[in-house]
């Protein structure tokens, strides 16, 4: 039998240091958003996305269903947090953010909670107690909590599902299967990244579960259920709006063309939407005479061209797949860009300790533990490929469409705890350790390095010093 929590790590729970910092994480946290929140009651949607969630809520609100205005329904996001949007103003009033606000804060607690309830499976309570503390406490997820994205709501659906994943594989049940199902398709109606997943993760689960075949067939069969009774009934709508086969929304084909054509910047690839005439994405798109192009066309047809490019261009559809890695893990830089662009009335104090602390904390965070998934694996390998697989596949999604750095955070609970696990854990020394480990780790962290490297001196230098200067 696989126990979560081991038990030495129960008999050490008297000198478990998590015990004292889980709690002043918890009260260090709460007091830091809640001072975040003094200075945003002003504060509206400054960024392009906050305003495309924030008009899709208030149709949603004023009864004209998911469109962005009157007769115009659309399928160009996920549903869900508009809809989350929408719940909130129902109660608290019409564009209320303040609320969102309050209410995304309360997911993040949630989110702790979950990554705690992992990490104790995974790794033990010292550990769970430390990842969550680290996941309260992480600067960008507490900036994140602030604007009208889907990053909050994206990373509790997120480790709700990982949550129940580990457990159905420990313990095998029906209603577990089926909640872990229904988390997954909340979460790919969140984030449509992850709709594609359960054609990995059930086949999967039927080799992890260790029970007789004709059950794990069963049990990975109630996952696909779950999630099909989730998004089985949003892919009919948009399928029937669109005239083609859409499952989630119309951003996939139109990312893939972004981030794979002639133009395609290769600084900042998502920079692309913004290049028009002859160059830009959409350049060259049109249907039969006397038809309508629906988004759901549109976005085949961008699929299509996007996907003649890279076969046409494998040498450089390569080259690109490198820099969106890169791009992915790259620095978080949102909070000093929304700063020096003038989005956010922060104050002097927070606008110059702020920076360096994100970026700091990042760099540790993802260094220790992108190591510790070598060097500090779950006891259990199961749950080590179920915290893994999310992890691979966003990462591998992204690599192909274009890759922002933004897209990187709701994977950081998952590096905590593995950092968390190696900062706790008693790592072999590099005599002890096996050879194709130490490699992996420092390939895995001179790749990081390289990658922080060449993005603060090919485009970010100018920016921080700018920082710096208004500042002082």
């Amino acid at each position: 039998m696989v126990w979560p929590v081991s038990l030495r790590t129960r008999n050490a729970g008297a000198h478990d240091p998590g015990r004292l910092i889980l709690p002043i994480a918890l009260a260090l946290g709460l007091a830091v958003r809640l001072a975040i929140l003094f200075y945003t009651p002003t504060l509206g949607t400054p960024i392009v996305d906050e305003q495309h969630y924030s008009r899709l809520a208030s149709n949603l609100l004023a009864g004209n269903g998911f469109a962005s205005g009157a007769g115009q329904l659309t399928s160009i996001r996920p549903p869900l947090y508009p809809g989350f949007l929408a719940a909130v103003w129902s109660v608290a009033g019409p564009l209320n953010f303040q609320a969102v606000r309050i209410c995304q804060c309360i997911l993040a607690l949630a989110t702790s909670a979950l990554v705690y309830l992992l990490g104790a499976r995974t790794h033990g309570t010292t550990v769970a107690r430390l990842g969550a503390a680290l996941c309260w406490l992480y600067p960008s997820l507490i900036f994140f909590n602030v604007l009208i994205l889907t990053e909050t709501l994206f990373t509790f659906l997120l480790a709700l599902f990982l949550l129940l994943a580990a457990t159905l594989v420990q313990t095998p049940r029906a209603a577990t299967a089926v909640g872990c199902g229904l988390a997954l398709g909340l979460a790919a109606l969140t984030r449509s990244v992850l709709w594609p997943l359960p054609f990995l993760l059930c086949p999967l689960l039927a080799i992890l579960i260790r029970e007789r075949l004709t059950r794990r067939l069963v049990l990975s069969a109630l996952v696909l259920a779950g999630y099909a009774v989730v998004v089985g009934p949003w892919a009919v709508r948009n399928t029937r709006l669109q005239g083609v086969v859409t499952i989630v929304d119309t951003m996939g084909g139109m990312n893939l063309r972004m981030g794979n054509y002639e133009y395609t910047p290769e600084d900042r690839m998502w920079d692309a939407v913004s290049i028009g005439g002859d160059k830009s994405w959409v350049y060259g798109l049109s249907g039969p005479a006397g038809q309508v192009m629906t988004e759901g066309k549109k976005e085949k047809w961008a699929q299509r061209k996007a996907l003649e490019y890279m076969r046409a261009h494998p040498t450089v559809t390569l080259r690109r797949a490198f820099i969106k890695f890169a791009d992915f893990w790259g620095l978080e830089r949102e909070f000093i860009a929304g700063v020096q662009n003038g989005l956010f009335g922060a104050p002097l104090w927070l606008s110059v300790g702020g920076a360096p602390l994100i970026i700091g904390i990042y760099v540790c965070v993802v260094t220790v533990g992108a190591a510790g998934i070598w060097l500090a694996p779950s006891g259990d390998k199961r749950l080590q490929v179920v915290l893994l697989l999310p992890v691979v596949f966003i990462v591998a999604a992204h690599t192909i469409v274009f890759g922002h750095p933004r897209y990187h955070l709701p994977l950081i609970p998952i590096l905590g705890l593995y950092a968390a696990a190696t900062v706790t854990s008693r790592i072999p020394s590099p005599a002890a350790a096996s050879r194709p480990r130490l490699i992996a780790v420092t390939a895995t962290v001179t790749a990081l390095v390289a990658i922080w490297i060449r993005q603060v001196t090919a485009a970010d230098l100018g920016r921080i010093m700018s920082l710096l200067n208004h500042g002082g």
